[in-house]
């Protein structure tokens, strides 16, 4: 009776290690061919599973082959033909809403035409045993784990096909919500663009266009020279517009380091940035992408709204935080003015919440601009 206990505490262990294990590395994957290969390559590689595969299923019914692992020779050839083509008893049931739980499937159509086909490529395996990845109401699919010789798996392994099945699930529903978020965040990032598109490219062209065709008319030599020496300086104002409306699509030169970055833009958008920085700090990519484009809209401000062309930009680590401040001593303005939403701090205050950071701007009339910026660092 201890031997057995005893035997019972380690597979016990086991299945919570490779559940812990599954959980860890699906809690940190965004990509969703690597999540599904990885998780699946876990549960094979450290159970009594010999082989695995999924499918997504569409509102129709019809599958796609999302991922498969260690397949036997039958089921791989002609680019897995079987599980590609065709419909068969567990997608079907799945679509009709039959399958809520682990099922041993004992007759596959899907093995069994492979083995006619390539006789003795199947390596024994004959059955498999299914289970829908579900997450709430939603439902991607199936989890399917075949072993040679085996035409049933028992409560404990199928347990087990659940709680993968789930963990997996909820990771393609995070990943699913995580992907409409970003969407959400293009959208709102073309809207600006185009609005800002609209109020300066666009009017500076449209004042082109009145000043060229007014020009037509012209006879003085010394108006019709006004005229041209006006065109040329409104399309070179909205070249350096769309160039810097080009730059908030990709931050060219971050590669080098944000400092450089800032320079180079500020440069383009014709605003003298002083830089200072104290310490050293350590973000990921994406964190310096963000907080980039934060100073990238503060300095934006000062060129459209402050009266001035010079800003001070200071970056300060201290107790595992960066700290930026963007000034100005420019026109300031009132913050409770309708008019402040202009000035895209809704947009910065969005990126600043991604980042688990802070944002905060002190301004008033004819008092200068500070936007202060807190973001978490990494050791």
């Amino acid at each position: 009776m201890i031997t057995t206990e005893m035997n019972m505490g380690v597979s016990m262990k086991s299945k919570l290690k490779l559940l812990k294990d599954i959980a860890e590395f699906l809690n940190e994957e965004t990509d969703l061919k690597t999540m599904l290969d990885g998780a699946l390559r876990e549960l094979i590689d450290h159970t009594e599973f010999d082989t695995g595969w999924i499918f997504f299923i569409n509102d129709e019914g019809e599958h796609e082959l999302a991922a498969h692992y260690r397949l036997p020779p039958s089921l791989k050839k002609r680019d897995c033909h079987y599980l590609d083509d065709g419909s068969c008893w567990c997608v079907r049931a799945y679509h009709k809403g039959q399958l809520r739980t682990a099922t041993n499937i004992f007759v596959c159509s899907r093995l069994e035409k492979a083995q006619l086909e390539f006789p003795g490529e199947n390596k024994g395996i004959t059955h498999h045993a299914t289970m829908p990845l579900i997450s709430g109401s939603e439902s991607y699919g199936l989890l399917n784990v075949a072993s040679p010789d085996r035409e049933e798996f028992d409560k404990d392994e199928l347990a087990l096909l659940e709680s993968v099945a789930f963990q997996i699930g909820s990771t393609l529903k995070r990943i699913e919500l995580t992907a409409k978020e970003k969407e959400s965040v293009v959208i709102k990032e073309r809207q600006r663009l185009a609005r800002d598109l609209h109020d300066s490219v666009n009017q500076m062209l449209f004042s082109i266009g009145i000043t060229s065709h007014a020009a037509k008319s012209l006879s003085d030599a010394e108006k019709i020279d006004d005229a041209l020496t006006s065109i040329e300086n409104t399309s070179k104002h909205a070249m350096k517009e769309m160039k810097a409306l080009i730059w908030q699509l990709k931050p060219i030169g971050l590669e080098n380091g944000i400092l450089h970055a800032i320079e180079s833009y500020s440069e383009l958008i014709g605003v003298k940035v002083n830089i200072e920085l104290e310490g050293f700090y350590s973000i990921s990519d994406a964190a310096e992408i963000e907080l980039y484009r934060i100073i990238q809209e503060s300095l934006n401000n000062v060129m459209k709204h402050s009266g001035v062309k010079e800003a001070d930009v200071k970056m300060t680590v201290r107790d595992k935080k960066l700290y930026t401040t963007v000034t100005d001593r420019g026109a300031g303005f009132d913050l409770r003015n309708k008019r402040a939403t202009s000035y895209g701090f809704g947009n910065m205050r969005e990126r600043i919440r991604k980042l688990g950071g802070e944002l905060d701007i002190d301004t008033g009339i004819d008092e200068g601009t500070v936007v202060r910026i807190t973001v978490p660092i990494e050791e």
